[in-house]
């Protein structure tokens, strides 16, 4: 049997967890659920220990982030000699053999790297809006015709896939020195370690006919600025720690950026990237050289 660890990075996830943890079934494998509690103030952990007690649970007094968490529950699964992780999301619904369907695509292929599955909004009557993105004609050669002319392959590979539900080979993280960046908080961890795996020639796939539900609540209208600024913040980090390209084309992207946002007239948010590089130049520098020199800092 393969040696798994599913990791679970909860906060406030009342709502949730009852789902996420009651629907994986994994027979077929050698799995171990750890969850990852950021602090929650609601009774996730609560629950966690009253009806799922064969769930490992680590309690932590601060958040650590979605990276930090994840980092720790790979920690924990690289001491107890696990074969492969799952990163998986806590507003998600699973089906049985999820797992184990995953590790049989992904033996397809020599270098493949993150492996997953379709994403279902929480109804499963639509794709998550978020990942229709991800396989568009752009972004994930030749999955709309497959599927429109009824010639569907066993895998595809879009250029991104977010990590609601990453199916990771172990040697895959050492070789690259670790999963998560500590660059990285919450949100962007999972471009920066997709374009890692992409500079050193690994592959990322999706497989149809193996899904979840990602049942997260959709945000409508406009984003709050403070989300907008967040998100910038993201954007401008993922750009200069991007090792596909060298520093001078960064340096390039980042401008492109600028004058993007200055062209919506977000005049503090272009400031705010353009001087990203001058005030982190020395950070940036070492971060990039963990990524190239695979041996991210612990």
């Amino acid at each position: 049997m393969h040696k798994v660890y599913c990791i679970i990075v909860t906060y406030n996830g009342e709502k949730w967890i009852r789902k996420c943890l009651s629907t994986i079934e994994e027979p077929n494998l050698d799995l171990t659920i750890l969850v990852v509690d950021n602090n929650s103030t609601d009774k996730t952990v609560q629950i966690i220990k009253d009806e799922f007690p064969f769930v490992r649970l680590i309690e932590k007094k601060e958040n650590l982030g979605f990276g930090g968490a994840n980092n720790l529950g790979y920690e924990i699964a690289k001491k107890d000699n696990a074969e492969f992780i799952y990163l998986l999301n806590q507003d998600t619904v699973s089906y049985q053999d999820t797992i184990f369907k995953l590790i049989k695509v992904s033996q397809l292929i020599d270098n493949v790297g993150v492996v997953s599955p379709i994403h279902l909004n929480e109804k499963g009557d639509l794709l998550d809006s978020n990942f229709e993105g991800y396989i568009n004609s752009k972004t994930c050669k030749n999955y709309i015709s497959d599927h429109t002319l009824g010639n569907v392959k066993a895998y595809y590979e879009p250029g991104f896939i977010n990590a609601a539900a990453w199916l990771i080979k172990m040697e895959r993280i050492t070789y690259l020195g670790g999963l998560f960046s500590k660059a990285f908080y919450h949100y962007g961890e999972d471009v920066n370690f997709i374009g890692r795996l992409r500079k050193f020639g690994f592959t990322n796939i999706i497989v149809p006919g193996i899904y979840i539900h990602h049942c997260r609540e959709e945000r409508k209208g406009a984003m709050s600025a403070d989300f907008q600024n967040r998100i910038v913040e993201i954007n401008r980090v993922n750009i200069m720690h991007d090792i596909r390209s060298d520093y001078s084309r960064c340096l390039s992207n980042i401008v492109k950026y600028a004058l993007q946002q200055l062209s919506k007239v977000n005049v503090i948010a272009s400031l705010k990237i353009i001087t990203y590089p001058i005030l982190k130049y020395q950070e940036i520098k070492k971060y990039r050289s963990s990524y190239l020199e695979r041996s991210l800092e612990k």
